[in-house]
């Protein structure tokens, strides 16, 4: 049985949420409020704790303390097939001896929902997830995005109150994960069906979801959106993990970071040494010397160490004052490559660049 408790602000709502193994915290009071209808990533680098927090959302893992409560409904202790919740997994977990359609049908056959009904409901899916003339094939005579589209189907034919994909597009290859990005976004709008992705690829992060919760040594170390993440990433982990960037140390004193005879704004309160960091193509790269000052833009000279052509990017690696800052410049065809041991001036716009603690 369910609980009632006080609606919460979120429909999906986590509170507290804590795993121990023995003295290894594996996911530390984690506090998250997830809207309906919403997709949600779990962000973060391998034992951050992303899938632990999802494992325990849908009853795979018990959690060591805290609540989860779904539309209003504590569902901490509740049984994993008892929580409404639709799970896609890595492994994409197929019966190899059935049909496509008998996958498909498994959720509701288990819950004893009528024959009319499962053969109505699978139909839908199946041609939900555009695998219709498929039914009859089994798991070995699909690709692997077709294989991952069945587990999809399977876990939305339930009607799910909640959507948990674990890196569902981490076993297949590059173009295929762009057409299932675009094929699982597009779907979840379509049903309005509130869902929680597992990733460590940012892009997938960035462009797939309403919002982003970056996690880091089992901490909620950001939530936003991609661009509240991008544009305004609140420590130096997130601002290094969420897109490029370069990592450079400077000292801070009075209120500015000092990089290169250049006075950066910097938080107040930090003084001594701090990291500065600023994304690549963010950075202007200019041959000529330094030109006359331009009030929106602060610049400093180095000399190129290294040019990389990489089709859509030029990336150079600039030495300035011992520190290597990386600039990428987008191609249009015809540039000329400024060699290595040339002096080159870089410019930024302060609004660009960050400057955190040197231990954040």
């Amino acid at each position: 049985m369910t609980s009632r408790t006080d609606a919460p602000e979120g429909f999906l709502s986590i509170r507290s949420l804590t795993k121990r193994y023995g003295d290894f915290v594996a996911v530390d009071t984690l506090d998250l409020e997830v809207p309906k209808g919403e997709l949600v990533a779990f962000l973060g680098p391998s034992g951050c704790g992303k899938t632990t927090s999802l494992r325990m959302i849908a009853g795979l893992v018990p959690a060591t303390s805290g609540r989860i409560v779904v539309g209003g409904s504590d569902l901490t202790e509740v049984a994993t097939h008892r929580r409404d919740m639709g799970l896609v997994f890595q492994s994409y977990a197929l019966f190899p001896h059935m049909s496509v359609a008998r996958n498909v049908a498994f959720g509701l056959e288990m819950r004893k929902v009528d024959k009319g009904e499962i053969a109505r409901r699978v139909k839908e899916a199946i041609a939900l997830v555009h695998l219709t003339g498929k039914e009859e094939h089994r798991p070995g005579q699909l690709s692997g995005g077709q294989q991952q589209r069945v587990a999809l189907a399977r876990a939305l034919v339930i009607r799910p109150s909640i959507l948990l994909l674990d890196e569902p597009l981490s076993n297949l290859d590059a173009k295929l994960r762009d057409e299932m990005r675009n094929e699982i976004r597009d779907i979840q709008k379509r049903l309005g069906i509130t869902a929680i992705f597992v990733t460590h690829d940012q892009v997938e992060a960035l462009t797939m979801c309403d919002k982003v919760v970056v996690m880091n040594q089992g901490r909620l170390e950001q939530l936003g959106t991609p661009v509240e993440l991008y544009e305004a990433p609140k420590t130096a982990f997130v601002a290094s993990f969420v897109g490029r960037s370069n990592r450079l140390t400077a000292v801070a004193r009075n209120g500015a970071a000092e990089f290169a005879g250049q006075r950066i704004a910097a938080p107040a309160g930090l003084e001594g040494p701090v990291q500065v960091m600023i994304r690549p193509h963010r950075l202007g790269l200019s041959p000529a010397s330094p030109a006359a000052t331009d009030p929106a833009r602060q610049q400093v000279t180095g000399t190129v160490a290294r040019a990389i052509f990489a089709g859509d990017i030029l990336q150079y690696d600039v030495d300035v004052g011992g520190q290597i800052v990386s600039v990428e410049l987008a191609t249009r065809g015809g540039e000329s490559v400024i060699e290595p041991g040339r002096p080159v001036t870089l410019s930024w716009r302060p609004q660009d660049i960050f400057v955190y603690g040197a231990a954040a």
